[in-house]
């Protein structure tokens, strides 16, 4: 009983001395944050063996201020190789095709280990390959990211657009 007070009025006495919580130590800023919530993955398996990851980030959403001219997003994507290679394999090069609600991309941009662009992405690693992908506007507010292959299937991660602002607003909407 002696020991229970003693506890509790230690704990009542050195509680109230921390000025800061911890997660005040671990803050984000907006758009990484709204990049951790736009992030989507999805898998193409056949026959219990994993043939790719995708991981993408809709930029439209992440950085509005920025990204508002077509559908834009960073895709990683790992594939894995079925000829025990340790060649570096490519979206265009590997039979895969990147799709938004059936149309092709207008640009496909590999992305450096030190470009700007990838610090966005909240998956990091060295075996995925990442890529600044832009399609044409799309009218429906339902986005389809589709990543196939003929004969080893596919995989669509779903989007939902916003209303549209308009770019010169939306700094004001996200300060």
């Amino acid at each position: 009983m002696r020991f229970s007070v003693v506890a509790v009025a230690a704990l009542l006495f050195f509680g109230g001395c921390a000025k800061q919580g911890a997660f005040d130590l671990f803050k984000i800023d907006e758009t990484h944050e709204r990049a951790v919530e736009e992030l989507r993955s999805g898998a193409i398996v056949l026959s219990l063996e994993t043939k790719a990851i995708i991981s993408s980030l809709y930029l439209n959403h992440t950085d509005p201020a920025t990204y508002h001219d077509g559908e834009n997003f960073i895709v990683s994507v790992y594939f894995a190789n079925d000829d025990k290679s340790y060649k570096v394999r490519e979206l265009e090069s590997s039979g895969f095709q990147l799709t938004l609600n059936g149309k092709k991309a207008t640009t496909i941009e590999p992305l450096g280990e030190r470009d700007p662009r990838r610090a966005l992405m909240p998956i990091q690693n060295n075996w995925n390959r990442y890529y600044y992908v832009q399609f044409t506007s799309e009218p429906n507010s339902s986005l389809a990211l589709q990543l196939e292959k003929n004969q080893t299937g596919s995989v669509v991660l779903n989007y939902q657009k916003w209303p549209l602002i308009e770019p010169a607003h939306l700094k004001s909407v996200y300060k």
